[in-house]
């Protein structure tokens, strides 16, 4: 069979691997469509040397093989979780499952761009997640990027009324102003660079546009929370200047949450008495599980997150070098990949 690898740096290789077998309580899916996201572009960019795995990890398919015992039949369409929480490790047994020290020992294989894929026996059993009826596939697939934004959300302890300021405005940046509005955020604010990305976040998913290129962020943010700053910060920007923004524009007693992931050794000056008489939570929030999954689709049947107008990309497969190109160019905002 096909599937889609990262090759040497900067390359996209489209190429044949072992076709699955199918093991006692496993399923194995064709995929029906599957997002490009961010950690693909910077697989590509980095390269790899280990040829038996394949990019993507944002799946939804239909099951096309299924055991005994599995639980599934053939026909149904569901999304894959790209990893599983042992249950019972430490971190797992303290609520914190995306810590888990046994996180990436279940996952599908060989990845979410490829003609088939295989769901080990207890990804089957505890990491699918039946799409509901009328949603499309390529709305499906992005339960997973949608569920990371679900558990950030949480984490940052937002309740109704809190006002919140997203800094980006790529895909997990609307994505996380799309559900803080859902989970009662007001007003949320977006800030970024880019005008044709800030034109879809004014419309569907942000109160508050800010293009940092030409207007102070502070003053925006002061006009719209009566001068305290926001309660909550989403920092989805992958940088250390954009983490000192959002401490810049927090109110005293809320919270940051360093939500985009960033380069190894990236630090940031912290006024430490800033932090401690203002009494600012900061925290970073990494992943997601079946259970912000599951959220994540019920927000979509729901209709409390418009996310269709975030696919503005769609590629088949045969076309996959363009869409990781497309998302690498920020062309647009999400690309997917249909089967």
């Amino acid at each position: 069979m096909k599937a889609v690898r990262a090759g040497k740096p900067g390359k996209v290789e489209i190429a044949d691997f072992p076709d699955p077998i199918l093991q006692e309580g496993e399923v194995i899916l064709a995929p029906l469509a599957c997002g490009v996201c961010s950690t693909d572009i910077k697989l590509v960019r980095k390269g790899a040397d280990n040829t038996g795995y394949a990019l993507g990890h944002e799946l939804a398919g239909v099951v096309v093989e299924t055991s005994p015992q599995s639980g599934w039949k053939v026909g149904q369409r569901v999304v894959a979780a790209p990893y599983l929480p042992c249950g019972i490790c430490y971190y797992c047994l303290h609520h914190q499952p995306t810590l888990c020290t046994n996180l990436y020992d279940v996952s599908f294989l060989p990845g979410g761009l490829a003609e088939r894929v295989r769901a080990p026996r207890d990804l089957t059993r505890r990491g699918l997640l039946e799409i509901p009826s009328g949603l499309s596939p390529e709305v499906a697939a992005l339960a997973e990027p949608v569920g990371c934004t679900v558990k950030g959300i949480e984490d940052s302890g937002l309740r109704p009324g809190d006002s919140v300021l997203v800094i980006g405005d790529g895909p997990m940046g609307m994505m996380s102003a799309a559900v803080a509005r859902a989970y009662g955020a007001y007003p949320v604010m977006v800030a970024g660079m880019l005008p044709h990305r800030l034109a879809v976040a004014e419309q569907y998913y942000a109160d508050v546009v800010v293009n940092v290129t030409h207007e102070e962020l502070r003053p925006i943010v002061d006009r719209n929370t009566a001068g305290r700053g926001v309660d909550v910060v989403m920092v989805a920007v992958s940088s250390a200047e954009a983490l000192a923004s959002g401490m810049a524009c927090v109110r005293p007693g809320g919270m940051v949450n360093a939500f985009a992931g960033v380069p190894k050794g990236t630090t940031v000056d912290l006024d430490m008495r800033t932090l401690h008489y203002q009494q600012i939570h900061l925290t970073g929030s990494f992943g997601t599980t079946p259970e912000y999954m599951a959220k994540a689709l019920n927000l979509f049947v729901s209709d409390r997150v418009p996310i269709a107008p975030l696919v503005t990309g769609r590629f088949q497969f045969d076309a996959v070098v363009d869409a990781i190109a497309y998302a690498a160019e920020r062309e647009g905002l999400k690309a997917v990949v249909l089967f």
